[in-house]
């Protein structure tokens, strides 16, 4: 893979500004426009209060929570319908716990990701209606469901619509369609999740309701968090804020299920350390959405549902989700095999990786479909193959707006839906090959350069400038994500003074560099699944290391490490 560093000039600090600080955490905030006292303090300490915008700001909200306490006064029963992926998954828990609270009869609906594919379709409204629901609200969906709003309508069933993807030319007719990429939408933050939506739906009908305690939404917060990192949408603005104070509430939740989940898993998560957005990523999120990838995701759903008194229940939930997200693994591990193979040993290369095949799960194509997408820095789309149509995902890089090249080729589309970096779409047999030309020509007509990974360096450190006061304020930067991602170090000159393997098959790399000038100065470096990546390094080689600093804490000792992110050798 090509590879591009992009070093940051670093800020003089003549006259500083925040003396309080280390330097590099000082060159941080300026490097981010942050350059006064008042713009540090804000950053720092997000407020719940002051961060959170009006709800009513959206286009339509004030129409849905009218539907919403209409359905509650004459006791209608309310279907929550959500997607399958963990941000749906937990939206639907956050609507279905409060309309519990605040006594609305409700039914759930989340469909199967195999059988009947993204958002709402008519046989899961002719469901709702057999069950007595009067009115649809959707979350994480819904917003490319036009036909089938209608079909609901015919039916007397209302539908409301909380959404967060783009949106079509063609808006169902619901009573309320809220989404605040809405060109009508004056919403502040355009980039919240599906959960993150549902959640200023539920503050404003508790706006609505005099005797409920406000204060109890913020224990609604562990699952906005968990919704929010898991969609990778920016964390900024609002968005880091509810996650910062999720990540918070996490730490101490209520939520049996949740608890059942972290101690089969083995995650550690206690109220005496506030996790990072990094375990949810790598450890929470995939647990919950391997659920609607190897079967349904109802069984995430009712493991986050689960009660105090359900604890045995939950352990059972815990445990079956953890064996479906170790297969999970195991397939994705193959299929992304499979694809480097054809692409490796394919006659002509293009600038966009198309693979399909029969055998794949469904579920899975879209995580690895980002697996040869980061590993190649090309986009890729990957389908499973059925009888006369072919269904999927794709990822994408930066540069290559995914759905707008879908859109650029809609009519050839059965149906699509997604994100600039990540949409899924059908596609008959018949369709397929000049889409494959079309949108092979549109990614080979971009400049080379676009195809190398861009590695934004942040500042260039001294060991000596490493401590753990500077690892506190690092935290404070957080928590990291998309537009707002953890900062890159480099440091220059290091020599490697031991090189080790470690791990399940010595797959991770250990170093211990010093600096050049100061042999006294030593850092210790770890690569996760990067030994063989380095296997060319030996003891004496000198290095430029670019790494992202972590806290490291063995037997109660707390110590700095530097994750590997690119390693060149002098």
């Amino acid at each position: 893979m090509k590879k591009s560093w992009n070093i940051s000039k670093r800020p003089t600090l003549d006259n500083r500004v925040f003396p309080e600080l280390e330097p590099a955490a000082e060159c941080l905030l300026l490097l981010k426009g942050i350059k006064t006292k008042k713009q540090k303090n804000s950053f720092f300490n997000a407020d719940y209060e002051k961060d959170s915008h009006d709800p009513f700001l959206m286009f339509d909200m004030d129409k849905a929570v009218a539907r919403l306490l209409l359905a509650a006064k004459k006791k209608e029963t309310v279907c929550v319908f959500g997607d399958y992926d963990a941000d749906g998954v937990t939206a639907s828990v956050v609507l279905l716990d409060f309309f519990q609270q605040i006594n609305i009869n409700t039914v759930s609906y989340i469909p199967d990701r195999n059988k009947e594919g993204y958002g709402l379709n008519d046989r899961a409204i002719d469901y709702i209606k057999k069950k007595g629901a009067s009115l649809i609200i959707t979350v994480d969906c819904g917003i490319s469901n036009e036909k089938e709003v209608d079909y609901a309508s015919k039916l007397k069933v209302d539908s409301i619509i909380l959404d967060h993807h783009h949106v079509p030319s063609a808006i169902p007719r619901a009573i309320a369609v809220v989404d605040p990429k809405r060109k009508e939408d004056v919403y502040p933050d355009k980039n919240l999740a599906g959960v993150g939506v549902a959640f200023k739906f539920i503050q404003a009908v508790a706006s609505k309701i005099s005797k409920y305690d406000k204060q109890q939404l913020k224990w609604f917060l562990d699952l906005v968090a968990i919704g929010t990192i898991a969609d990778c949408v920016p964390l900024v603005g609002e968005n880091r804020m509810l996650v910062k104070y999720g990540l918070l509430v996490l730490s101490k939740t209520k939520r049996v299920g949740l608890r059942q989940l972290f101690h089969v898993g083995r995650i550690t998560i206690n109220g005496s350390r506030i996790p990072g957005a990094e375990t949810v990523s790598f450890q929470i999120a995939p647990r919950i959405n391997a659920a609607g990838r190897m079967d349904h995701a109802s069984i995430a759903k009712e493991l986050l549902c689960c009660k105090a008194a359900e604890e045995s229940t939950a352990r059972l939930l815990a445990l079956d989700l953890e064996d479906r997200n170790n297969h999970r693994q195991k397939v994705t591990k193959e299929i992304v095999q499979q694809v480097r193979k054809q692409y490796l040993g394919g006659k002509k290369s293009h600038n966009i990786i198309i693979a399909t095949s029969p055998h794949w799960e469904l579920g899975i194509v879209g995580l690895a479909s980002g697996r040869i997408t980061e590993e190649f820095q090309k986009p890729s789309i990957l389908l499973k193959e059925f009888d006369g149509y072919f269904k999927g995902s794709g990822r994408s890089v930066h540069g290559f707006d995914l759905i707008k090249a879908l859109e650029c080729q809609k009519d050839l589309l059965i149906k699509y839906g997604g994100h600039p970096k990540a949409a899924g779409f059908e596609i008959t047999k018949r369709n397929f090959k000049l889409f494959t030309k079309n949108i092979q020509h549109d990614a080979d007509s971009l400049p080379e350069d676009l195809f190398a990974k861009q590695i934004t360096i942040d500042l260039n450190l001294s060991i000596n400038e490493l401590n753990l006061k500077l690892l506190d304020e690092l935290d404070q930067l957080g928590p990291f994500g998309e537009k707002n991602r953890c900062p890159l170090f480099l440091t220059s000159n290091l020599q490697i003074i031991r090189k080790r393997t470690v791990g399940n098959g010595e797959a991770h790399l250990k170093l211990t560099c010093a600096d050049d000038n100061d042999p006294n100065a030593t850092i210790e470096v770890i690569g996760f699944g990067a030994a063989k990546d380095y296997q060319s390094l030996s003891e004496g080689d000198k290095i430029n290391l670019v790494y992202r600093l972590e806290r490291n804490i063995w037997n109660g000792k707390e110590s700095i490490q530097a994750r590997i992110e690119d390693i060149e050798i002098c």
